[in-house]
C-alpha cells in the first residue's frame, strides 16, 4: 500500500450511467484482480474522506503504467471527481483489498456475475482467467439499457471473453435477458448443466445473497466482492466491518472489507446481518 500521486488522462461518461477514468502512474506497481483503492482530488478538503474505486483495467508501458476505473456519480466525492480534467492530478492509496483467489483447476468454468457498478471489480479476473484459457461467461444485470446505445464497457469484455460468453440482463427487458441477473444466471445452468463451475460476483448485496443461496442449492464454490461504505479504506476506522463464521476465535466474528476482504467465500459471510 502506498500513497500515489497520478495524472488523469481522460475522464468522460460511459453509457448507459458510467464515467470512465484513465490514469498514470510514473512506475508500475503488483495488482491482483477485485483490488481497489482511494482517491480524492488534490484540491479536496470536503468531503474530508477519499473515495474507494475498484481497479477496471491496468497497462503497463515504459512510462510507468496506465489505470482504468469505472464509477457512478452517486454523492458528493464522486460528483468531484466528474468534474476533474485531463492533466489534473489525483492522490490515490492503494492497491487495497486481498483481490479474487487464484484457481488451477482448468476444467472448472468460471461463471461471472455483476450488477451495476459491480462490474468493474471482474475485468481484470476474466481477462487472467480467459489468458489462461479457462472457460469463462459473464453474466451483467442493470435495471434498464437503451434499446440502441453502445456499452463500451461490453466491447471491453467481448475482446477478452469473446461476444459469446456475456450475457446481458435488464430488469424490465428492455435489452437481453429479461428479469435479474441471477435469474439468468439460473436459467444458464439449467439448460447447460455444466460439470464444473465456480461463481465470481460483485454487487448489489440482495444480489450477492441471492448467489451465495444458489451456490449452497448446487454445491458450488462462490466467491463475492462485497460494497461497502470506507473513510479509511486500510483498516483503522472498522466502519466497513462485515459479520461472518469464520473470522477469528473471539466473538463476534467481524472483519473488514477493506483489509480481510473485500472478496470473502460466500459461506462466510452472515447475510442476514448485512
Amino acid at each position: 500500500m502506498r500513497d500515489h500521486r497520478v495524472r488523469i488522462l481522460s475522464n468522460a461518461p460511459e453509457p448507459p450511467a458510467y464515467w470512465r477514468l484513465r490514469v498514470r502512474l510514473s512506475e508500475a506497481i503488483a495488482i491482483r484482480p477485485g483490488q481497489f483503492v482511494m482517491v480524492r482530488t488534490r484540491e479536496q478538503w470536503e468531503p474530508l474522506w477519499r473515495r474507494a474505486l475498484v481497479i477496471y483495467r491496468m497497462e503497463e508501458h515504459a512510462e510507468g503504467m496506465d489505470l482504468e476505473f469505472l464509477y457512478k456519480v452517486l454523492g458528493r466525492g464522486t460528483t468531484l471527481l466528474s468534474r476533474q480534467r485531463p492533466g489534473d492530478e489525483l492522490e490515490m492509496l492503494g492497491p487495497l483489498g486481498n483481490g479474487f483467489p487464484p484457481n488451477a483447476e482448468t476444467e472448472v468454468e468460471a461463471i461471472l456475475i455483476s450488477g451495476g457498478i459491480g462490474l468493474p471489480a471482474l475485468y481484470l479476473l476474466a481477462e487472467g482467467l480467459a489468458r489462461d484459457g479457462r472457460a469463462v461467461r459473464l453474466f451483467h444485470g442493470e435495471p434498464t439499457v437503451e434499446p440502441n446505445a453502445s456499452l463500451p464497457f461490453f466491447e471491453d469484455f467481448a475482446r477478452a471473453l469473446g461476444p459469446e460468453a456475456i450475457t446481458l440482463a435488464t430488469e424490465d427487458g428492455s435489452r437481453g435477458f429479461q428479469g435479474l441477473v441471477t435469474e439468468a444466471v439460473e436459467a444458464y445452468l439449467q439448460r447447460a448443466r455444466p460439470r464444473r463451475a465456480i461463481f465470481y460476483a460483485c454487487g448489489p448485496t440482495p444480489m450477492l445473497r441471492r448467489v451465495a443461496e444458489i451456490a449452497t442449492q448446487r454445491e458450488l464454490p462462490a466467491y463475492v466482492s462485497l460494497e461497502a461504505r470506507m473513510a479509511c479504506g486500510f483498516g483503522v476506522c472498522l466502519g466497513c466491518a462485515v459479520k461472518t463464521q469464520f473470522a477469528s476465535d473471539r466473538a463476534p466474528h467481524y472483519r473488514r472489507v477493506c483489509v480481510e476482504g473485500p472478496i470473502f467465500r460466500a459461506e462466510e459471510v452472515i447475510w442476514n446481518e448485512l
